[in-house]
């Protein structure tokens, strides 16, 4: 098992999606005029983690629930690139009403098995709630 999950590690795509950098900045992770202009300016920002280190990929900018869906919609609407079998649904305790919305959108981008999980206590504590991310594996 160990030698199974060590060799899907280096493969898998995953990515988040933080509502705020008021906990970013509070940790040290970003400076304080990132966070005032990313709150007045209403940006979103995506982490992704590539080969092991975490970097913003992209500024989504509106309200929570729009760039959701389009956080998602850039993310597994490549009908071929992807694994549909299973995908994870991580945030920090999101409201559920959000969590099911991506998790309907997931549905209809053709997702098997949708499995939701809690982020754990690094993750909550740096990026605050209303961090939503998703993971998968992209096809062979």
């Amino acid at each position: 098992i160990q030698q199974e999950v060590q060799a899907l590690a280096p493969r898998s795509h995953a990515s988040f999606i933080l509502d705020t950098l008021e906990f970013m900045h509070a940790g040290g992770r970003c400076s304080t005029i990132a966070a005032l202009g990313a709150n007045l300016l209403k940006l979103k920002p995506c982490i992704q983690v590539s080969d092991g280190k975490m970097g913003v990929a992209k500024k989504y900018r509106g309200n929570w629930d729009k760039v959701l869906l389009d956080y998602v919609k850039e993310r597994v609407s490549d009908p071929t690139g992807i694994n549909r079998d299973r995908i994870f649904l991580v945030h920090t305790r999101c409201d559920q009403g959000v969590v099911e919305s991506v998790r309907a959108a997931l549905v209809g981008y053709g997702f098997q098995d949708i499995y939701e999980a809690t982020a754990g206590c690094t993750i909550s504590s740096h990026c605050g709630p209303n961090t939503l991310g998703i993971i998968f594996l992209p096809n062979e």
